[in-house]
């Protein structure tokens, strides 16, 4: 049964725990070690899968979230990662926020609740087609990886902003398939999920867009250009998932003139305040600042 309210607590709690997170799993990774080894030397951290943990603990908040209301309203509140990042790393013994950085969480806050106001409260959506979710999966998940082989070799700055964008892409599309999934489970119970071609391939379809988004993330804090990753990440995540949510699942969204000029200045404020907030002297956690790449 779907609950606004509810839909929009949850989301805001999963993106608290997901911005807990993202500070922690950085601090833990070992900049300039983009490879396998840095990766498993990250697994050994108790720290870096406290992390993970809390990123389980965030993504089955989302799966409530989208269970009790649109794709298109819970998705974009994952923005407010970057202001609790921003708390996060200063209760940890970080550089206390300027004034600059209030400017930044007062963008991205600003601009996420006239976006929502501007959204309303869009219809239901429908599970599409099999062949129809396969379609934009393989599509999304393709693009990704011609993107990613596309900057191997240019500027961590550069990588990070894809790799991020990519990850967030991947994210958004997987929210879109979690929102399907849970109608799916409304309209047919788990045997309509588990056991039709309709609801395993949507489960396929997380299966892949999870552990690539997963991967490209880690990758990304590899890369140590958290300034270029976070604000590509969290702009591409939602952006995706409104698109997809009005195309693939069908839920309304207004797109007058007026809405879409709303919805330009909304991300714009987004961006901006996404760029100021993920500067590294401010979200990069403090006992991995002096080994940072320069971003």
């Amino acid at each position: 049964m779907s609950s606004i309210p509810l839909a929009i607590g949850l989301g805001v709690a999963s993106a608290v725990v997901y911005g807990t997170s993202i500070v922690v799993q950085h601090g833990a990774m070992h900049v300039g070690e983009e490879d396998a080894r840095g990766l498993l030397r990250a697994m050994r951290n108790p720290r870096w899968l406290m992390a993970v943990g809390g990123d389980l603990i965030g993504f089955l908040l989302q799966i409530g979230a989208l269970t009790a209301g649109p794709v298109v309203l819970v998705q974009p509140l994952v923005v407010l990662m970057l202001p609790v990042s921003l708390i996060v790393t200063f209760l940890m013994g970080g550089p206390r926020p300027r004034p600059g950085d209030y400017l930044g969480s007062a963008g991205v806050v600003g601009g996420l609740a006239v976006f929502l106001m501007l959204i309303g409260t869009p219809g239901e959506g429908h599970v599409p087609r099999p062949e129809r979710v396969g379609f934009f999966v393989a599509l999304v998940l393709l693009f990704g990886l011609a993107c990613c082989m596309s900057v191997l070799g240019k500027r961590a700055m550069i990588r990070g902003a894809v790799y991020g964008a990519i990850a967030g892409m991947y994210f958004g599309t997987l929210g879109v398939l979690v929102d399907a999934s849970s109608a799916r489970v409304s309209d047919a119970g788990w045997h309509g999920l588990v056991a039709t071609p309709r609801g395993l391939v949507l489960l396929i379809g997380i299966a892949l867009l999870g552990i690539g988004g997963i991967t490209l993330t880690q990758v990304s804090f590899q890369v140590g250009a958290l300034s270029a990753t976070l604000p590509a990440n969290l702009s591409a995540d939602p952006l995706t998932a409104v698109l997809l949510g009005a195309v693939l699942l069908r839920e309304h969204i207004p797109i007058g003139p007026w809405h879409l000029l709303g919805y330009s200045l909304c991300l714009v404020a987004v961006v901006a305040g996404a760029i100021r907030l993920a500067e590294p002297a401010t979200v990069v956690a403090p006992d991995t600042r002096a080994g940072a790449a320069p971003a």
